[in-house]
């Protein structure tokens, strides 16, 4: 394994890099990292198989973004897409290499009601805990057909983080293609990636990471300075620097921990990101703890642990 873990870490480097694909390259690995697709444009033909399929799903995604922002902008529904399907047509021009279990739209707080009847309406079933239609959630499930969508009136639980979706929507571009789907401004659509894979504790498939880079990337030096600006008044620095560092360290082929202060080796390495590891519930907790940023975020934490051991004690019951 650790032949494979080597060959992985000059893999993602070379894709983080933009490089070319080293030979015999982890087959397994690569898959677990949803980055078979990318493997195979540049030349790995042995994931021709992974590039095809996802080629076919992106169509089928596709037709059915088209399908759910019609009918919330019909509603009078805003939605913005986040995460991977946000990416599409921009840092990814080629749908089929950015693979993705579900399509992610950002909708306003106070009209995820309506967008609900409106989900319903097309023949979606909703998925998850009835409690999840609280506001406190950031997030609503749906499934149709095998393919699942979330509509997000924000990133991560409520208290969490400062971040304030008005701010977000506010600088949102105005649709203008057919369909209604708006487009975040370039920094904040940085930010929410980032700040998704810091609530997964950065221990997410290495495509998560992909996207960062080429986020990264696309912004000039105005723009990244303005990032930071935001990650301090939303008071969610140490989780975006924590990113940062984990995706520099991935670029570099690097094994090592992301630096964020004394408690840096309580998070996850880039070794356990490459072999899909996830912590123990016990360290996941402490990763939690090393990223929060202040006592309101805290408790806004504590509040997100109770509402998680409740919902695990009725599973039980």
């Amino acid at each position: 394994m650790s032949t494979d873990l080597e060959r992985m870490r000059a893999f993602v480097a070379a894709v983080l890099s933009g490089g070319a694909a080293p030979p015999d390259p982890p087959l397994e690995l690569i898959q677990r990292a949803h980055l078979g697709p990318i493997a195979y444009r540049m030349g790995v033909t042995a994931l021709r198989h992974e590039y095809a399929a996802s080629m076919i799903v992106a169509e089928r995604r596709r037709h059915l973004l088209a399908e759910v922002v019609g009918a919330l902008h019909a509603a009078g529904v805003r939605s913005a897409p986040i995460k991977g399907i946000g990416f599409i047509g921009t840092i990814y021009p080629d749908a089929a290499e950015r693979p993705m279990n579900d399509i992610d739209l950002l909708v306003p707080a106070a009209l995820m009601h309506v967008a609900l009847r409106t989900m319903t309406s097309l023949g979606f079933e909703r998925v998850g805990y009835s409690r999840k239609l609280s506001g406190y959630y950031h997030a609503l499930a749906f499934s149709r057909e095998g393919l699942m969508v979330e509509l997000h009136r924000h990133i991560v639980q409520h208290g969490r983080t400062s971040l304030r979706m008005a701010d977000v929507w506010r600088r949102a571009t105005p649709a203008t293609a057919a369909g209604g789907a708006e487009r975040l401004e370039p920094v904040d659509e940085l930010l929410i990636c980032m700040l998704h894979i810091a609530r997964h504790e950065l221990a997410v498939p290495a495509i998560n990471f992909v996207d960062v880079s080429r986020l990264w990337r696309r912004l000039d030096a105005v723009q990244r300075a303005t990032l930071a600006e935001r990650a301090e008044a939303y008071r969610v620095a140490r989780a975006i620097s924590a990113v940062r560092s984990m995706t520099d360290l991935l670029a570099a082929g690097r094994h090592g921990r992301p630096e964020v202060g004394l408690a840096s080796r309580v998070l996850p390495t880039t070794d356990d990101v490459l072999l899909g590891k996830r912590p123990r519930r016990a360290r996941q907790l402490g990763q939690k703890l090393v990223l929060v940023q202040g006592p309101r975020e805290l408790v806004g934490l504590t509040i997100a642990w109770a509402a998680a051991i409740a919902s695990g004690a009725r599973r039980t019951e």
